[in-house]
């Protein structure tokens, strides 16, 4: 500020306020400074401006796995909010590992950042929790009930049903599941939703072709393979989540599992891998764009001065079901009598 204040003969605290965009200096002086700038390269000190207010102009967004489709098109739609408000979105990845979680929280923390989204680890740190409790964010997609904040998800027992609904509609009796953890909020509601639904069509659940672990490709084949090695093998396997689904459906294909005449597979996400695959796969399409602008829109509100907030706020937005052709009626029912 120094060097453009001498270049144009200003006074440096001229020049603070040109840059801050004031209306107490004119819009000729304003311009000046600005193409001054321009020409010398000046760059805001952020960490200067976030002593001054308290925040910066960061705004976090922690994710367990940034190559699943579902947190990769949710982060694109939050960095989108965040440069229309001239906020800049920090990526940080956990791998679920909660010593990697509390790391993070802090550098957010000691970069004054604005406030973040979390997706939860399975099993965060005390001091995660504690950070959580005194930061403002919103809790995304999972919700930790160990920690009364703002949460945005899916309707994830409503997944399931729809994927069981449909495959029971088809004349499947015997349905595999695989899941995610029950550990964490999302795996316990969707394995829920497809017991229940089962139940309600008055079918056992063998607990057998149950498959719940971790959200990541390798479990999903892992799964599949035990699935397939049964001695009475499903007619149907509903997977419930996005990386998991790949896996499975891979697993079925190098097992040379002809799908859907032998096993209807409905997946998880409306990836483009998923509109791929043979002549598609049936799968549940979740509103990931609608759902992270809201919990971003949501965080900005939360993290201004004005912010009167009480009760943590609960929102969940519904999934739909896109029939393709990995779905089709079991081949008992389907063939001639």
């Amino acid at each position: 500020m120094k060097d453009i204040a001498a270049e144009l003969d200003l006074s440096v605290s001229t020049v603070a306020r040109s840059l801050a965009d004031s209306p107490r200096i004119s819009r000729e002086t304003r311009l000046r400074v600005a193409a001054a700038a321009e020409r010398l390269g000046y760059v805001v000190d952020l960490a200067a401006r976030a002593m001054r207010s308290g925040t910066s102009s960061i705004v976090g967004l922690i994710v367990p796995d940034i190559r699943n489709d579902f947190y990769s098109t949710a982060a694109k739609a939050i960095a989108d909010c965040c440069q229309e408000r001239g906020h800049q979105l920090v990526l940080a990845v956990t791998d679920d590992d909660p010593v990697l979680e509390l790391e993070h929280l802090r550098n957010l923390r000691s970069a004054r950042a604005l406030g973040f989204i979390i997706i939860p680890s399975v099993t965060p740190a005390q001091e995660t929790l504690r950070l959580m409790r005194t930061t403002p964010h919103v809790q995304f997609v999972r919700n930790c009930d160990r920690v009364e904040s703002d949460w945005f998800g899916i309707e994830d027992a409503q997944a399931m049903r729809l994927a069981a609904r449909h495959l029971i509609e088809l004349g499947h009796r015997r349905i595999a599941y695989i899941g995610s953890t029950i550990a964490i909020s999302t795996g316990r509601d969707r394995l829920e939703g497809f017991r229940a639904t089962l139940r309600e069509a008055g079918l056992a659940v063998d607990e057998r072709l149950v498959k719940a672990g971790s959200c990541d490709s390798e479990f999903g084949y892992a799964a599949m393979q035990e699935i397939l090695a049964e001695p009475e093998r499903p007619t149907a396997v509903i997977t419930a989540g996005a990386r998991m689904s790949i896996g499975a459906y891979d697993c079925a294909r190098a097992a040379n599992v002809a799908i859907p005449s032998a096993m209807s597979f409905v997946g998880f996400s409306d990836s483009p891998t998923l509109r791929w695959c043979g002549e598609g796969l049936t799968t549940i399409a979740l509103p990931i764009r609608e759902l992270a602008v809201t919990s971003t829109d949501f965080l900005f509100r939360k993290a201004s001065p004005d912010w009167k907030g009480a009760n943590p706020c609960r929102v969940t937005l519904q999934p739909s079901l896109l029939v393709r052709g990995s779905t089709a009626a079991p081949c008992a029912i389907s063939e001639p009598a």
